[in-house]
């Protein structure tokens, strides 16, 4: 059998939630994609519908956890990279890149940092400069509409977004990134809400969409690209890798929506994992026992 392809997550631990590495450790290795983790902060709960959360900096373990893989002589198929504690942060994580990858490596950046329309907390425009930077480095970018917006200096409006507005945001993020651009939470039209993306290198395009549920789901930006990332790095096709990440979303969503559960909680998306398995098999042409 092939080796297992091996991304370094690099996210926040928020031990309650679910969401960052708490989503991309199970999510990418349901994909087959072997998962190391570089935690870049440590909270009690995510920062989205909960207070009195605590916060841990974890900068000073960057380097030296990147260090010891190095010496440990750990190859990375692909270096993903999500929420970051601070601006200061996001350069450390260019040292990190530096050390770990290769010139097979892919560099997958999710420029968390902001949503419906405002940055999160302790997050401003320094932390969009850090993520330019960084999507200059990226095979892979995915930032929601509110992100690509800060990202190009363009105006965030809720939608429905036109494909001159999705073009413009393409344009401006094309300037960082010469790869593939992914946009999520993409509503082209009434009631449906998805996923336009563009391989800038071919050209290729394609859009995904579902029907909206009503409400706030958190942790689904890091659900749909964890999924991308591994995908991707296992060799998947834009819209094979998009239709099947999206499909666990809207999944985990739909189970979050019968069951009731807090949304603060993050969506139920483990009962959507087997489901997902399954795809990721069909998708890769793999003998299930």
């Amino acid at each position: 059998m092939k080796e297992l392809k091996r991304i370094a997550a690099i996210h926040d631990i928020s031990g309650l939630g679910k969401c960052s590495l708490t989503v991309a450790l199970p999510v990418i290795s349901a994909s087959g994609v072997e998962c190391s983790c570089i935690p870049t902060a440590l909270l009690s709960t995510h920062t989205g519908g909960f207070t009195g959360y605590t916060f841990r900096d974890l900068s000073d373990e960057l380097l030296p956890i990147a260090g010891h893989w190095k010496r440990e002589g750990i190859v990375f198929d692909g270096i993903y990279s999500g929420y970051l504690a601070s601006a200061e942060q996001g350069r450390m994580l260019e040292s990190v890149i530096d050390i770990l990858a290769d010139e097979r490596t892919k560099i997958i950046v999710d420029p968390v940092m902001a949503d419906n329309g405002e940055y999160y907390c302790n997050h401003g425009r320094e932390m969009c400069l850090a993520f330019r930077r960084l999507c200059a480095r990226a095979d892979i970018i995915t930032p929601n509409v509110t992100e690509a917006a800060l990202l190009t200096d363009n105006e965030y409006f809720e939608g429905p977004h036109d494909d001159e507005y999705i073009d413009r945001l393409f344009r401006g993020l094309e300037k960082y990134c010469s790869g593939i651009i992914a946009i999520t939470s993409i509503r082209s039209k009434s009631g449906m809400v998805g996923v336009a993306a563009l391989n800038t290198r071919t050209g290729e395009r394609y859009v995904a969409e579902r029907p909206v549920s009503p409400g706030v789901f958190y942790g689904t930006g890091d659900l749909f690209a964890s999924a991308f990332a591994a995908l991707t790095i296992r060799g998947a096709g834009l819209s094979d890798a998009i239709g099947t990440a999206l499909s666990l979303v809207g999944d985990s969503i739909d189970r979050t929506v019968r069951r009731g559960t807090p949304r603060k909680l993050g969506v139920d998306f483990e009962g959507a994992l087997p489901n997902y398995v399954n795809a990721v098999g069909r998708l890769f042409n793999e003998k299930t026992q």
